[in-house]
């Protein structure tokens, strides 16, 4: 649970509150006010508003995983690496925890 624990409060650390100005989305991102970010080298957080719910979804499967199926938690593993491909920036801030996850 301790690593949980960890893993969560890295997650939100990690897309509410830190600010960079490295950019390592190379991809256009889809139009719409939920996928807007910041781009360029201008200090910010890069992370949408549609990345900043998303991961709470995450964050809840990660510290109540016990209720659900190993199945399903794998699966839902896949899907956050899959949709965080639209924002590579989000795909390197979670490199951490699937390689925790991997590993576990």
């Amino acid at each position: 649970m301790l690593i949980a624990i960890f893993e969560s409060l890295y997650l939100i650390y990690m897309f509410y509150f830190f600010k960079t100005s490295i950019d390592f989305n190379i991809f256009s991102s889809p139009d719409g006010e939920w996928f807007k970010h910041l781009i360029g080298n201008k200090k910010g957080n890069r992370i949408c508003p549609f990345g900043h719910i998303a991961i709470l979804f995450l964050i809840g499967l990660i510290l109540f995983r016990e209720l659900f199926a190993k199945g399903l938690v794998k699966v839902s593993f896949v899907i956050a690496f899959l949709i965080s491909l639209l924002n590579l920036n989000a795909l390197v801030y979670l490199i951490p925890i699937f390689v925790i996850e991997y590993y576990k």
